[in-house]
């Protein structure tokens, strides 16, 4: 495991946003493959038309390092109709808990950034939701768990990030969370996700396409994940989400996921 984690930085979206970290010392590996559909593009044109299989292989690696500070490295690969399988992201976060409502608080707060590197073969594809080749982002996350003795029964959350790339207009990317825990191994969660760029281009030019950091995108999803929490073994993840709204972007996306979540330590 320690000759694996030497060469991860080489293989280096799914950063971890909710306001409740990980046992301090301990890492967390999460890989997971999601496989989205969508049949068009809302306000595209050259073609007009346009439909894409998309897939997508995240690898993500976390760790409580320090009392209330989490740090995660990310890299994602993709294959869609335009472009073969390649990296899409590589990038970091770092987070602090501020109030810990598991250690008394009234609520859990967590403050943080992330930035990311995309590759400019993904600029081209509108399938690449990103504005540029280099991205800030800053969240904040909020929570409240509904405990049980030792163990939380019900938890609800949000999140709000804003963003800048290095060309273009900035974003925002709420979310809202509710999750439900039975019997300590079963996990449900409901969801709903929001993507809102600020630019002032309503069209999307498919065939000339360079990412979204000038277009006024806005999208919705929401979903449904059920999770498994074995006893040792980490967690199994399966995940549907759905575009209920779409403006100038891919429309009716349907996206299935499967993480893996294997927690271990090196001490």
């Amino acid at each position: 495991m320690k000759y694996f984690l030497l060469f991860f930085p080489l293989s280096l979206f799914a950063f971890i946003v909710d306001p409740w970290l990980t046992p301090i010392a301990e890492f967390e590996f999460r890989p997971a493959y999601s496989y989205r559909y969508y049949p068009s593009v809302d306000r595209g044109f050259n073609p007009s038309r346009y439909h894409s299989h998309d897939h997508r292989i995240d690898l993500n690696l976390g760790v409580n390092f320090w009392p209330r500070w989490d740090f995660q490295v990310q890299s994602d690969f993709s294959h869609t109709r335009k472009l073969n399988w390649g990296g899409q992201r590589v990038g970091m976060q770092l987070r602090y808990l501020v109030l810990d409502d598991v250690a008394g608080d009234p609520v859990s707060l967590t403050v943080g950034g992330k930035i990311f590197y995309v590759p400019t073969r993904n600029m081209r594809d509108v399938s690449s939701p990103y504005h540029s080749q280099g991205n800030l982002e800053l969240g904040l996350a909020i929570g409240k768990e509904i405990d049980q003795t030792y163990h939380w029964l019900f938890r609800f959350w949000g999140f709000l990030g804003a963003g800048i790339a290095n060309r273009g207009y900035p974003w925002l990317r709420p979310i809202l969370a509710i999750e439900a825990k039975f019997h300590l191994c079963h996990q449900i969660k409901l969801f709903s996700e929001g993507y809102f760029g600020f630019g002032d281009r309503s069209r999307v030019n498919i065939d000339d396409f360079n990412g979204y950091a000038k277009i006024a995108h806005r999208s919705i999803d929401v979903g449904l994940n059920y999770t498994y929490h074995f006893r040792i073994w980490g967690a199994l993840g399966l995940q549907y989400a759905y575009r209920v709204y779409a403006h100038a972007f891919p429309r009716h996306a349907s996206t299935f996921t499967a993480e893996y979540r294997f927690p271990f330590s090196l001490f």
